[in-house]
């Protein structure tokens, strides 16, 4: 969870409309798979190892075969390092593709032949299919934040970036709930100068972490940059798919994402 000195209220996302740019997207209805659930792993641990096996069957079914990287609680190797989150809501393609939007219709389980525990997740899902690879793009460059953060702990991060860019930063908490944490309104710039280093956040808010869980809580601050300002505002975003409809008005040969993982913990 994440609190902010200023508060922001939530409301439902509204619809928008844009325009995909070089893009397909591919609607998959009634897409299911499923992951056998293992010793010692919960069932919200295996319906999430399900829902990562079906994202990657949309990607495939939409023909997207390219690079795959995934936020889970399982490694997954992307070239010759492993990466190792939670978030499936961050599960994209490099270069050909990426989801746009995931409905879940439901849950089931069943008994093998066996007698191994299937747990399966049926969904309806977009995939945006790219034309052309992004050879334009502009990442950031984000430093200061630590793997674990202790409860109430502030988060300060610095940011720079090799070429002029407008960029946004969001939190996805342990629930998958989206928040935009800046710009929260027009008054705060979100514009970076080349080779310039910005501090957040601003001096009149704070980024503190909280969570009740004993065991730790995952969080990530994703940070989007672009060289062009993308009207959002912070009732507009709050889950995966509000985001990536905003996101996606972007050209995706020139929008950048990356996401930085940490764990509160409660001591």
């Amino acid at each position: 969870m994440f609190q902010l000195k200023n508060k922001i209220a939530f409301l439902l996302f509204v619809s928008i409309s844009f325009n995909l740019v070089s893009q397909k997207e591919i609607r998959l209805n009634n897409l299911s798979a499923c992951s056998v659930l293992q010793q010692n792993q919960t069932i919200e641990e295996s319906r999430k190892a399900a829902i990562f096996n079906l994202k990657l069957l949309a990607l495939q079914e939409a023909g997207v075969s390219e690079l795959i990287t995934a936020n889970q609680f399982f490694d997954v190797k992307k070239g010759s390092n492993s990466d190792k989150d939670e978030y499936y809501e961050s599960t994209f393609a490099d270069l050909k593709g990426e989801i746009s939007k995931f409905t879940i219709l439901s849950f089931d389980q069943s008994v093998g032949a066996t007698g191994e525990v299937n747990v399966c997740v049926r969904a309806d899902i977009n995939v945006i299919k790219f034309d052309l690879e992004p050879l334009s793009k502009t990442n950031l460059l984000v430093e200061g934040i630590n793997s674990r953060y202790k409860n109430g702990d502030p988060i300060f991060v610095k940011i720079s970036s090799p070429s002029p860019v407008f960029y946004w930063v969001f939190l996805i908490d342990a629930d998958g709930n989206y928040s935009l944490l800046h710009p929260l309104d027009i008054t705060q710039s979100n514009f970076i100068d080349s080779n310039k280093m910005i501090s957040l956040p601003e001096k009149s808010f704070n980024w503190n972490v909280t969570t009740s869980n004993k065991e730790g809580e995952k969080n990530g601050l994703l940070f989007i940059s672009y060289p062009k300002n993308v009207s959002i505002s912070t009732q507009q975003i709050t889950d995966f798919n509000s985001w990536a409809s905003w996101y996606n008005q972007m050209d995706y040969t020139k929008r950048s994402k990356q996401i930085k993982n940490f764990l509160i913990f409660n001591p």
